[in-house]
């Protein structure tokens, strides 16, 4: 989604109008707000103020959301099938602002990738290389604009949002918690999931000893975007998250944080449990996690440019035999990450 916010326009009027400039039909929620009010409750007199009692001038701030994507249903993937393949077929993309642009201005050049069912293939590359745009499309976090993506088949665009979201879990690079216990941010994913079965989806990880370490287990309070917990434990939370969504397909994009040695290890323990016969695209940023792959995609300037085994890799001489000795030298420093 693109969320906007308009604020301090004297007339509502220049709010909307602005907003609609922006926004191609949004969903639009106003609220005036004065000094000292709550804005929770904005929109209420008795909470709010009246500006000619109080002297203090209302403020206008309007929220416009636009889909980033439509849902524009006409078929779905097929309701039995647990291992279902990704396919990139000539894809271009640009961001909203460059659509229309010059050819140059694309961040993604005619990429074409298959991802076989049940395997995992890692996006490396240096930063701005491409791998996280590229992740972005087969979460269908955005679409192409010019191209496909398909998965078990199927265009992207054709399937139910929905359902999409079923099939689907995308793990970001710094996962959003809310200010509760790690048990009522794995609920968020799975409304009305039973405390067992929340406790067993980090045992399925390997995590168990991780959740004895916490003063109060899964009932243990995150902090306000979970800043209670280190980058590392954030993303195993995220795991655990998606560990108990059972997906069909898995895409992770590596934090970029150095974490300390214990959380790297069940980190990786729990990458490769959840993608154990799960299609799963890592987005690595840790060339340890490309390693373990079945395939690394190998991403410069918005376009494949090598892709293969590991090892067949490093032995090639290529773009990807430098990142691992730029791994090597940056682990043997301490810092374990490459690109962003």
């Amino acid at each position: 989604h693109d969320l906007v916010f308009v604020a301090g326009c004297p007339d509502d009027g220049d709010v909307r109008r602005l907003a609609a400039a922006l926004i191609d039909e949004p969903l639009v929620h106003t609220a005036t707000i004065t000094p000292g009010g709550d804005p929770a409750a904005a929109g209420d007199p008795a909470v709010t103020g009246d500006p000619a009692v109080t002297g203090d001038p209302a403020v206008t701030v309007e929220v416009a959301l636009r889909p980033g994507v439509t849902d524009r249903v006409a078929a779905q993937i097929e309701a039995s099938a647990r291992r279902l393949g990704l396919e990139v077929r000539d894809v271009d993309f640009a961001y909203r602002s460059r659509v229309g642009a010059e050819t140059s201005s694309l961040v993604l050049h005619r990429v074409n990738l298959d991802v076989r069912a049940g395997t995992t293939v890692a996006l490396v590359g240096h930063t701005g290389s491409g791998k996280s745009t590229l992740g972005r499309l087969l979460a269908r976090f955005a679409d192409p604009v010019a191209g496909q993506v398909l998965i078990g088949g199927v265009d992207l665009r054709r399937v139910a949002n929905d359902e999409l979201r079923r099939r689907v879990v995308a793990v970001p690079q710094e996962p959003f918690l809310f200010d509760d216990t790690i048990l009522e941010n794995l609920r968020f994913a799975v409304p009305g999931a039973t405390r067992d079965e929340c406790v067993a989806a980090f045992v399925s990880l390997g995590l168990g000893d991780w959740l004895d370490t916490l003063s109060e287990g899964i009932d243990t309070r995150v902090g306000e975007r979970g800043e209670s917990l280190s980058a590392g434990e954030r993303q195993l939370v995220a795991l655990g998250r998606a560990a108990l969504s059972d997906p069909d397909v898995l895409i992770l994009d590596e934090a970029t944080s150095s974490v300390d040695a214990l959380t790297e290890v069940r980190l990786s323990r729990a990458l490769d449990r959840l993608s154990e016969g799960r299609t799963t695209i890592a987005i690595a940023h840790r060339l340890s996690t490309a390693a373990r792959a079945d395939v690394v995609v190998v991403m410069d300037d918005g376009r494949i440019v090598e892709q293969g085994p590991h090892a067949e890799l490093v032995d090639a001489g290529g773009q990807y035999a430098e990142l691992h000795r730029s791994w090597v030298a940056a682990t043997t420093a301490g810092s374990p990450t490459v690109g962003d």
